[in-house]
């Protein structure tokens, strides 16, 4: 179960992605050009906040489930003197959650706003700050030297 978990959790992460980057670019023309909040601007956001929310709980239920978080749990100290151990048992799941927290808060603020600059505006500033956090705690393979997409 954790091997599949974690297979649909890495492959998501394009998902979620590609959500994020298509709310961002429509909030930032839709700033930038100021034509009005529309009703495909809210449904990318409305997406791109359901898909990181599903990712999220998905998230979850691998990291108590993995074995990061039981040696986190046993040995605190080597797991934070390992930066793998640590990557993966404090600051992935840290500032993933953080990163969902904007997309939420983005998305709500957007909701209250009352002028389509302002609905704009706030999804390309909290989705903009979350797809840099998220694109910086992704474990990609290439940047890392801990092994395999998985």
């Amino acid at each position: 179960m954790y091997t599949g978990l974690t297979h649909l959790h890495s492959a998501m992460r394009y998902l979620v992605l590609a959500v994020l980057i298509l709310s961002l670019v429509s909030a930032a023309t839709g700033y930038f050009s100021g034509r009005s909040f529309e009703k495909r601007d809210k449904m990318f956001a409305l997406f791109t906040l359901i898909f990181s929310h599903i990712q999220l709980l998905l998230g979850l239920v691998i990291y108590f489930l993995s074995p990061w978080f039981s040696a986190l749990m046993n040995d605190a100290k080597t797991v934070m003197g390992s930066p793998q151990a640590r990557f993966y048992a404090v600051e992935h799941i840290s500032m993933m959650i953080i990163a969902i927290a904007l997309i939420t808060v983005g998305y709500s603020r957007s909701k209250k706003a009352t002028e389509s600059k302002a609905k704009h505006g706030r999804i390309a500033l909290l989705y903009g700050i979350a797809l840099i956090i998220i694109f910086v705690m992704i474990p990609w393979p290439f940047l890392k030297d801990w092994g395999g997409w998985f």
